[in-house]
């Protein structure tokens, strides 16, 4: 099945246990949520090799898909909360990614050497980079005194994903480290840091996210290398799967292989630049937003970036049903100036729609 059959899929098997797993969680029945979250997260596994997390909130109960940060399995999980179905959505919150303060992270309790420590004994040092719009910090603990060097990384990302969430994570940490030291500068305990995060980007002016697949990172290629052949000309590179294009330019497809195991496919349109002037990085981006916004709702891709070359522009796409696309694109080209070709990231034959 593609990605867009399994989350169909999952959601109607979800629909079934709905009214024993609600029924479960307001009488606090430990074992039977459990039961319940091992089938669904079977499910979800399946094509994200991933877990889930379900919570009753006050007021409201909680599907979180989990994605460790992995590009892959975050571009699934948005695909899973677009198409949540309309009848939870009174009752339930659905997260396509770790959200901020949740309950678990408020709840939680970290226990080293019969020692507790929770958030309040987690101090972030934190310095402004106006020009990465993002915090450089540092994180300390009374507890990293007697971890090493791993696995006191190993515990202030975990922490710091729990507090700020996965989007606030990768969109505002430029950088973190451990610090076995206290020391001055400007401070802040975990537990308030997302707030303070929140206002700096308001103060500054930075941008916001709804999700971690809309966050770009843009590389500039060494332009003396390119060459007037297909995806050997790109001069500047717009990018939310930045580990997707490390691997591609060095001819390595690791991330392709696994989102086709899941289901999926990434790959890109592509088409000969029109003008030679700034226009075409217009029309590009134009096209991008386009291409995103009637192949996402329909549950067929989603755009994750392109870039513009000497001869051809790009736009890159992660692809939840291959048929469906294909078709889509040959009804797109009726209505385009320019025609578009595609190629799978790991394929190097042209798919001409």
């Amino acid at each position: 099945m593609n990605i867009k059959q399994q989350v169909i899929r999952f959601w109607k098997i979800f629909l079934e246990e709905r009214s024993n797993l609600e029924r479960a969680l307001d009488a606090h029945d430990v074992a039977e949520v459990g039961e319940i979250t091992k089938i669904l997260s079977t499910y979800f596994e399946e094509f994200s090799n991933s877990e889930l997390e379900i919570a009753k909130e006050a007021d409201s109960y909680e599907i979180t898909f989990l994605s460790g940060q992995d590009k892959n399995v975050q571009l699934i999980g948005v695909l899973l909360k677009a198409y949540a179905p309309e009848a939870i959505l009174d009752t339930w919150i659905v997260n396509s990614y770790l959200p901020p303060l949740s309950e678990k992270a408020i709840n939680t309790i970290l226990r080293v050497q019969d020692q507790e420590y929770s958030a309040e004994d987690f101090m972030i040092y934190y310095e402004i980079d106006e020009t990465a719009k993002a915090v450089h910090c540092e994180v300390y603990c009374d507890a990293f005194a007697v971890m090493d060097d791993n696995k006191a990384n190993e515990v202030a990302v975990y922490m710091l994903q729990l507090f700020i969430g996965e989007c606030a994570l990768e969109a505002y940490i430029a950088s973190y480290e451990v610090t076995r030291e206290r020391h001055g500068g400007s401070q802040v305990v975990l537990s308030q840091f997302y707030e303070l995060l929140m206002e700096l980007v308001d103060e500054h002016e930075w941008p916001m996210y709804q999700d971690p697949t809309q966050i770009y990172r843009v590389y500039k290629l060494d332009e003396k290398k390119i060459k007037d052949e297909v995806r050997q000309d790109m001069k500047i590179i717009f990018t939310t799967h930045p580990i997707l294009i490390a691997e591609s330019l060095q001819d390595q497809y690791v991330s392709s292989h696994e989102f086709f195991d899941f289901g999926g496919e990434f790959g890109y349109v592509y088409y000969k630049n029109q003008n030679g002037n700034e226009s075409d990085a217009l029309y590009r981006q134009a096209l991008e937003k386009k291409l995103n916004e009637l192949l996402f709702e329909k549950g067929i891709a989603k755009s994750i970036g392109g870039a513009m070359g000497a001869v051809y522009a790009y736009v890159d796409l992660a692809i939840y049903d291959k048929e469906a696309f294909i078709k889509a694109l040959q009804n797109i080209n009726r209505h385009l100036s320019v025609q578009l070709e595609y190629r799978a990231f790991n394929d190097e034959s042209t798919e001409i729609a």
